[in-house]
C-alpha cells in the first residue's frame, strides 16, 4: 500500500533535513575549533606567548559545535517521535545559542577596529624586540621567515 503524503508528512521530512544541515554545520565548528587548537602552537610561536587568548576561539568553536550537533540530533529525534516537549526544549534552546550568537558579532564588530589596531601593534613591537634576521637560526626568526615565504594561510593550513 502507498505511503499518504499530507502537508504533516512533507513537514516532518524538511524537518529532518534541515536538522541535518545543523548537525553538519555543528561538525563544521567542531573541526575548526579542532584545527584552532592544532595551528594555536605555530601561532604562539610567532607571534608569542602573549597572543595565547587567540586560542580561547579554538574552545568556542568546540564547545558551539559540540552543542548544535547535539540540538540538532535532539531536534532530529524529536521530529521523528513527534514529541512536543523535545522539539519545544531544542527550539527553545536554539533560540538562546542564536540571540548569543548575535551578541557576541555585535560586541565583536563594534570593537573589531580597537582589538585590530591593539593586536597589529602588538605584533610590530614583538616582531621588533624578537626578530634577528633573515638567516638567524633562532625559533622566531625561522617561523617568521617561514610564514614570509610560504604566505600566512599556507603556513597554517600545512602544519595540521
Amino acid at each position: 500500500m502507498a505511503e499518504i503524503h499530507t502537508p504533516y508528512s512533507s513537514l516532518k521530512k524538511l524537518l529532518s533535513l534541515l536538522n541535518g544541515f545543523v548537525a553538519v554545520s555543528g561538525i563544521i565548528l567542531i573541526g575548526l575549533g579542532i584545527g584552532g587548537k592544532c595551528g594555536g602552537a605555530s601561532l604562539t610561536n610567532v607571534l608569542g606567548l602573549s597572543s595565547a587568548y587567540l586560542l580561547h576561539v579554538g574552545n568556542l568553536c568546540l564547545v558551539m559545535g559540540c552543542i548544535t550537533v547535539l540540538l540538532g540530533c535532539a531536534r532530529w529525534y524529536g521530529a521523528t517521535k513527534e514529541s512536543r516537549g523535545t522539539l519545544l526544549f531544542c527550539i527553545l534552546s536554539m533560540v538562546i545559542v542564536l540571540i548569543m550568537e548575535i551578541t557576541a558579532a555585535t560586541v565583536v564588530l563594534l570593537f573589531f577596529p580597537i582589538v585590530r589596531d591593539v593586536a597589529l601593534e602588538h605584533t610590530f613591537v614583538t616582531l621588533r624586540k624578537n626578530y634577528r634576521g633573515y638567516n638567524e637560526p633562532d625559533d622566531y626568526s625561522t617561523q617568521w621567515n617561514l610564514v614570509m615565504e610560504k604566505g600566512l594561510s599556507k603556513y597554517f593550513f600545512s602544519s595540521l
